[in-house]
Parts: C-alpha cells; structure tokens; sequence
C-alpha cells in the first residue's frame, strides 16, 4: 500500500520537468528518455504495489471470515437450546451467510481501499504544498465540509443498513419455515398466502434497502459538488499566480493534477464508509450471537494450531456412576425467551430409582418434556436441582453426563448422510456389524436393506425420502448403538405402525433392561409396565404409583385412562394392545 502512495507521488512529481523541460524545442534528448524509463518504471511499480496490496490483503481478509464463520458456527453449537427456542433459524442462518459476507466485503475490498487511498491521498497533499502551501490551503478548506457530509451520511446509512439486513433475516426465515413445511403449505392449500406473506417482507426489505441506496448513492454528487467549488477557487488563484510570476506552468500543472488526483482517494473512501456502515452493523448483529453467554460446559477458549478449543470450566465434576437414582428437588422451572416468563414448573419433587422405568404422562403442555429435558441439562432449573447420586448435575462435566444418555424424541432428526452414518451418529469409527446389530434391534434392518444402497444409502435432507415410522427406527437404532445407562424416550414410538410398535415396545423391553429410563408417552398403552408412573397436571406431580395402584385411586390417571380408552373400547380394542 506504501507503495501504491509512493508511485503515485512519483508519477505527479513527474509533471512538472516534464513540462517545464522537455516541452521545449532544444529539449535534452536523454533527459526525454531519461523520462520516459523512469515513468515506464514508476507505472510497473504502480502495477505490482497495487496487485500485491489487493492479492494479500484479500488473502488476510479471506482467512479472518474463514475463522469468524469457523467461531461463530461453533458458538452456536454450545448456545442453550433456550437461546435457538427464542431465534428463528432462518435468521440465524442469514447471520451467518449474509452478515459474514458483508464483514468480507470490508476485510477484503474495504480495508485495502481505507488504506491504500489514505496514503495516497497523504503523498498527493505532501505535493500540492510543495507545489503552492496556499493553493493547498484553500483546497483543504474544503475538508471539514467533506467529513461532516460523510459523518451524518455515514450515522443515516449504518441504521438503514441494520434495517435492510434485519429484513434480509426475516426474509431468509420466511424461506426456511415455508420450505420446510412444504407439505402442510400444500395440504391446507395455502400457497397463495405463503407466497403474499413473502411479498409483503420482500416489499419490506425493497424499501429498507433502497432507503439505504439512496443514502450511499448521494454521497458522491456531494463531495463532487464541494470538490468542483474548491477546484474553481484553485483555478482563479493558480492563474493569477502564474500571471504574477510567482508560479511556473508546470508546478501549477503538478497543482492541478494532483488535487483532482485526490478526488478517486475521497470518492473511494467515501465508498469505503458506505461499506464499512453495513459491515459495522453486520457486526452488531454477529457479535450478538458471540457475545451470547455458551452452556456452562466452556469456560475459556483458546486458540491452537487446529482450530478454536473449547475449555472445561474449572471445577467441574465427572459423573458420578449412577448407583442410586436421579432426583427432582424442589424443582421450579420458567422459560426466558425475551417475552413474559412462564412458568412451567412448579415444586417438583421426584425420585427416579437407578435401573427402573419411569413414565411421565399427563395432557400436552402438562410439563413433561420438559422435566426430561432437565437430565440432560438442555435447560437448566430456575431453583431447586436435580441430583444424580447427590450430586448437582450443574456441577457435572456436561460432555461427561451427555455421554450417558441417550434420548428419542417424537420428532426425528436425520441427516443428510447415508443411513448407516445416522446410525452410528455418535460413534463413526464404528464397524458395521455393530450397526447392523442396532438396526436389527430397532426391525430397522429389512427395510434398510431393501432401500438401493442399503446401508449406504443417502437419506437426502432430513431423511424425508423415508416414512415417519422408518425414520423413527433409524432413531431408536441410533439410541441402541449408543448404549448409554439413562435412556429418555419422548414419545418414541408415536409414528410407528401397529406391528413395528409391537415389535420396537419389545427391543424396547430388552434395551431398558437394567437400565433407567424415563418415558413420555400420551398413548398409556405403552406405559403400563413401567416400575413407576408420574401423573403431571400443570407443571406439578399430580399422583404417581403403578398402573394397578393408580386406577384404584380414582383420580387423575384413572380419568386419562377413561378418555383415552373408552372410546376405543367400543372398536373392539383391549388394554393389553
């Protein structure tokens, strides 16, 4: 970039024996060519200087946002599930994408551009006041005019930018909603008001964004208009100068080219502060997410050779072997997620003996998902704790204790991977006659193998080139390989059919074998042999016992017994099914 300035002097520096020396009948010839080879040279270096500022500075750029995307991913990865809850994932995604783009935008055009155009414009003021110090005077008289224009521009345009990158987030969360759910879009036929909603947020981000191109584009015109002044105010001194004697034809040409040289450094920076606005305010929006407080698991971070490592937080415990139970002690538990808190707990108390099975069940939004999201800290509690053994599982290694529970939730995740890579999610150095052995556990295998590639088969995202009940089973598959001594099941067995249900609540049987298990369940047909089962009404333990016990009792489960099997009594449908 110096050298960029340096060239630029030079070549300016050149004018004025050029014309006041060669320009002349009994010009020296070698001096001319003399001239000539030292311009030819000055423009090479020119050439080089500039190439070689835009080549490694990009370079720098380029690896910064590789570093940043690398960072902010990760961070996302350790965030709360309480902090996705609160945030669409279409606006997350439009962070990650478009905001990081905008910050590239500055490393690698920006940054070159503020610098470079700097010192040149240094070089070019250092040659006018060589040239005339008050015709360098009255042009930069202007100056405080030019920064002030570019300052309230500048303050405008970064707000419009943070609106046009916030519609931008919106937009991008619309498209991921609607592409997502395709299929209900479809079903109650709402295509036309899917497509007028994005009409409406695309109109949106089109006002916000030409708002802000009407800011970036009127900067220009202004500093022309301030420069043209300024450039007649030069014109009209320079003359009167030369006419006095006191100025040579070639320093007033040196003058005059260098100060309207000094219009591409200022329109370049005024671009420059156009681009650094949106990059400032993609910042904010950037540093939001990495500022955001991680799960308790980190402590520090600190950089290696491959890559940002996450360190434990001092302190922290390994898990204990679970010998006696986990317990819920006075557990109270609200959601934080910006707006009014909820709370959805209240006094929680309950034991759940190592080695047993353990089935919450009650209405939807009863609370029950979500006391089993405790044990595995996907929240945390809002007072009370939840001990395994005695021990605080916040003062548990949160790596150590998720690598003792395995979890199948009611809505599958799969991954755009091959079929046996979900299988063996956890553990992918494993062989695959270990997964084949969870497959047959799940009565995955036959439909596996009858798929093209069988086991290699590439699910496609989502894993929607499968049926709900299959991908449930690719799940439970998944929980089996891992083999983990606390096993939660949420609703796991709600897309199955009625002989792979039959079949899975068997491998199901054998899994929780000496295991402890808690189960979510609406359907109480797929409970009823659990050692213990928790009735939650509104956040609180209504009754628990077993099955038998709870019926005799004549209340809260007995009256979900009666909704949920009399009216299937009458089709012919029996308990024991």
């Amino acid at each position: 970039m110096s050298g960029v300035a340096a060239a630029n002097y030079g070549i300016l520096r050149m004018v004025e024996p050029i014309i006041d020396r060669t320009l002349q009948f009994d010009a020296d010839a070698a001096y001319v060519r003399m001239l000539a080879g030292v311009l030819v040279l000055l423009y090479l270096s020119l050439g080089i200087a500039r190439y070689l500022s835009s080549y490694l500075m990009g370079s720098v750029g380029f690896a910064v946002v590789r570093d940043l995307r690398v960072d902010l991913y990760r961070h996302l990865q350790f965030l709360p599930l309480g902090f996705h809850a609160s945030r669409s994932t279409g606006g997350l995604m439009s962070r990650v994408t478009s905001d990081v783009l905008a910050i590239q935008e500055a490393l690698t055009r920006v940054f070159v551009d503020l610098m470079r155009e700097t010192l040149t414009l240094i070089a070019l003021l250092a040659l006018m006041f060589q040239a005339d110090w008050v015709l360098a005077l009255i042009v930069l008289g202007a100056a405080p005019l030019l920064v002030t224009v570019i300052d309230k521009l500048g303050k405008r345009l970064r707000r419009a930018s943070r609106e046009a990158q916030r519609g931008l987030g919106e937009l991008s969360s619309l498209l991921q909603e609607t592409l997502t759910g395709i299929r209900v879009v479809k079903a109650f036929g709402m295509e036309h008001a899917e497509t007028e909603k994005f009409r409406r947020a695309a109109e949106r981000l089109f006002r916000h964004s030409l708002h802000a191109e009407r800011l970036a584009a009127i900067g220009s015109p202004l500093m022309e208009f301030i420069g043209a002044c300024a450039g007649a105010a030069v014109l009209l001194y320079g003359s009167w100068r030369i006419t006095e004697g006191v100025l040579t034809m070639g320093q007033f040409a040196t003058f005059l080219l260098a100060s309207f040289a000094t219009y591409a450094p200022i329109r370049r920076l005024s671009s420059a502060n156009v681009r650094i606005q949106a990059a400032a305010s993609a910042s904010d929006r950037l540093f939001e997410i990495l500022d955001s407080p991680v799960e308790p698991l980190v402590g520090s971070k600190e950089w290696s050779g491959e890559g940002l490592n996450l360190i434990e937080a001092p302190g922290t415990l390994e898990m204990p072997p679970l010998v006696h139970g986990i317990t819920f002690e006075n557990i109270c538990f609200a959601y934080d997620d910006g707006g009014p808190t909820r709370e959805v707990l209240h006094d929680i108390d309950l034991t759940v003996p190592a080695g047993s099975a353990v089935a919450l069940v009650g209405e939807s939004g009863a609370g029950k998902s979500t006391i089993a999201n405790l044990i595995p800290r996907f929240h945390t509690p809002t007072s009370g704790s939840v001990k395994v053994d005695g021990v605080d599982l916040r003062d548990v290694r949160l790596v150590d204790l998720r690598s003792q529970i395995s979890v199948v939730t009611q809505e599958t995740i799969l991954f755009n991977d091959t079929v046996g890579a979900n299988i063996a999610y956890c553990q992918p150095g494993i062989s695959l006659e270990a997964v084949q052995r969870a497959a047959r556990a799940a009565f995955a295998h036959e439909f596996i193998e009858a798929l093209p590639d069988g086991y290699d088969t590439e699910l496609g995202e989502r894993g929607l080139r499968l049926s709900g009940g299959q991908r449930q089973r690719i799940a439970i598959a998944r929980a089996l390989l891992k083999n983990a001594p606390i096993l939660i099941l949420d609703e796991a067995t709600s897309n199955l059919d009625v002989r792979a249900d039959r079949l899975v609540q068997e491998a199901l049987v054998n899994l929780m074998e000496g295991r402890t298990t808690v189960i979510i369940a609406h359907r109480l047909s797929t409970i009823q042999s659990a050692d213990l089962i928790v009735v939650i009404e509104g956040g609180e333990v209504a009754e628990q016992g077993t099955h038998e016990q709870l019926l005799t009792r004549m209340g809260p489960y007995q009256r979900l017994y009666a909704m949920h099997f009399a009216a299937s009594a009458d089709a012919g449908f029996a308990l024991e099914s």
